[in-house]
């Protein structure tokens, strides 16, 4: 079997020589004793076949001692695979032999979990004699704040690449392990307290199942704290346990079966985090180590910036949730009210019309023109609420997706001309006359109900805003396209308002001398996109404006 055997100096058998004295102490280590670098002495070990297998310790400065937490008079004479172990399964132990037998530095940053904590260091291993100097500084926190930044931007990037929360979160959870611990747990709740997540991750699947059994007695207790597996500690403050005890465990658990568990897990140290957002504590991560790996402020600090990006991005999304949920409840409460009010207002527009043909083909009694007024005044009011209540179901409609269009032939010229004969009264209550152009028939495939709508909504708008002048309307084709172009003569709209002209709700003038929901328009919009077209319009103020709709011949919907 070799034998180990530390080389030696070879001693020529020639006649004695002059005896030199061997260089004191501080003579042989004294360029290493003060330098603020780590340095290590070593020579090496060779077995029987002169094989190098280990090497030995012969000094190390107290910057080394200092940094790898161990004394000069420890590590004297014994082995770096002795003690370090993670040397050879690392792969830096056969670095040292290379730098050994080939003479070539050896400069590598390299990771050692020494003293419970992670360091790193830039290790640089040059040839001496049989053996090695290596020179070491620990860049440990540089290393951490490299892996900490990444890890952030990460973690960044998974939370706001999409709006599916819960399958970040989970991904998030599984990134933890083993990055930042051996074990994980992430828990979330919504705006009303509500569980929204639940991750339990640990490196090995046995102690990821007694996390998940440490969650289940937890819940059987009735504690209501999962994400911070049932231990006595605040829920909305931080926590770092750096060792976690037999004795300290007895005082944080709930009963002995909580201890048990929390026992066979082998947590050895412990850091819990709320996740907070705008004074409210949404849940909490817990991180966990089953090794050598102690935490400690450091740790605390990073896993707080974690806690606040994921609190963040939860917050957002259920704000937009929430919003969301308004927003249909809002669209719900019009559609209802909608159809309410339709009802009793189309009853009230039959009725009136019923007594207006009825009083103007009296001859034996002629009704007074007083109630004729109040009889068509009532009966354009009847009309005017019946519009707006049909607007709110149409945007509802839209909103929902639910804008259903039935496609027939239309000729948009005779269109345009029936719609622009049935607002002759109003044109001429508006002191507005409408004037029509065409050039003939404008045929296309398009929902005859819709387009009557975009036309009646343009002119409309052309009558309100008119100032008592002429109204043009306009139907042209042009190749594959129709085109519709309704032109007043009016106030015209100023060029900061243009682009929120089509928006719902949205007015360009003052509610207080012109009425609406301002619906009309972004309802125009909507349909003329629906059969494929285009709506826009020219404007400046005292200038009237100009709407123009071009449609393909063939809705493509």
């Amino acid at each position: 079997m070799p034998t180990l055997r530390a080389a030696t100096k070879s001693v020529r058998p020639e006649a004695p020589e002059e005896v030199t004295a061997e260089p004191s102490y501080e003579e042989q280590w004294g360029f290493a004793t003060d330098h603020p670098d780590g340095y290590m002495a070593v020579r090496a070990v060779r077995n029987d076949a002169s094989e190098l297998v280990d090497f030995h310790w012969e000094y190390a400065n107290p910057a080394a001692e200092a940094m790898m937490g161990m004394r000069l008079d420890f590590v004297m004479g014994r082995g770096i695979v002795e003690l370090l172990p993670d040397t050879r399964n690392r792969g830096i132990h056969a670095c040292f032999v290379r730098a050994v037998e080939t003479g070539e530095p050896y400069v590598d940053e390299v990771y050692f979990p020494l003293a419970h904590n992670e360091r790193w260091f830039r290790l640089v291993a040059l040839k001496r004699g049989d053996g090695l100097s290596i020179w070491f500084t620990d860049i440990t926190r540089r290393k951490r704040e490299e892996l900490e930044t990444s890890f952030l931007a990460e973690a960044s990037h998974l939370l706001t690449a999409s709006l599916d929360v819960e399958a970040a979160l989970h991904e998030l959870a599984r990134r933890c392990v083993p990055t930042l611990g051996d074990g994980c747990v992430l828990q979330v709740m919504d705006s009303r307290g509500q569980p929204l997540l639940l991750e339990t991750v640990a490196r090995e699947p046995s102690q990821e199942a007694l996390l998940t059994e440490v969650l289940q007695h937890a819940a059987a207790l009735a504690l209501n704290e999962p994400g911070l597996v049932g231990l006595r500690l605040p829920h909305d403050t931080s926590q770092l346990l750096p060792e976690v005890t037999t004795p300290l465990l007895q005082s944080l658990t709930r009963d002995a079966g909580h201890l048990r568990l929390m026992r066979m897990l082998g947590t050895r140290s412990l850091l819990t985090v709320p996740l907070r957002a705008r004074g409210r504590t949404l849940g909490a991560l817990v991180l966990f180590t089953f090794r050598e790996r102690v935490y400690g402020p450091d740790d605390l600090r990073f896993a707080e910036d974690l806690a606040d990006r994921i609190a963040l991005s939860v917050d957002n999304v259920l704000l937009f949730r929430e919003a969301r949920q308004a927003v249909a409840q809002r669209d719900e409460f019009f559609t209802v009210a909608a159809h309410e009010l339709r009802t009793p207002t189309t009853s009230l527009k039959l009725n009136v019309q019923s007594l207006l043909r009825g009083t103007r083909r009296s001859e034996a009694a002629p009704s007074s023109p007083a109630l004729m007024t109040k009889l068509e005044n009532i009966d354009r009011n009847a009309s005017r609420l019946n519009a707006l209540v049909n607007e709110l179901l149409d945007v509802t409609r839209i909103h929902a997706g639910r804008l259903r269009l039935e496609l027939e032939e239309v000729d948009l010229t005779a269109l345009a001309q029936e719609v622009a004969a049935r607002f002759e009264l109003p044109a001429s209550q508006a002191q507005s006359p409408i004037l029509v152009e065409t050039s003939g028939p404008a045929v296309g495939t398009w929902d005859r109900l819709r387009l009557e709508q975009v036309v009646t909504n343009l002119l409309s708008n052309a009558l309100k805003y008119g100032a008592g002048k002429p109204v043009h309307l306009r139907v042209e084709t042009n190749a594959g396209l129709a085109r519709l172009v309704v032109r007043d003569e009016g106030i015209g709209i100023a060029s900061e308002n243009l682009p929120r002209l089509f928006g719902r709700f949205e007015r360009a003038v003052s509610d207080r001398h012109y009425g609406g929901l301002g619906l009309g328009l972004y309802i125009t919009r909507q349909i003329v996109e629906a059969l494929g077209g285009t709506v826009g319009v020219r404007s400046a103020p005292g200038a009237g404006a100009t709407f123009t709709v071009e449609l393909p011949r063939q809705a493509t919907t």
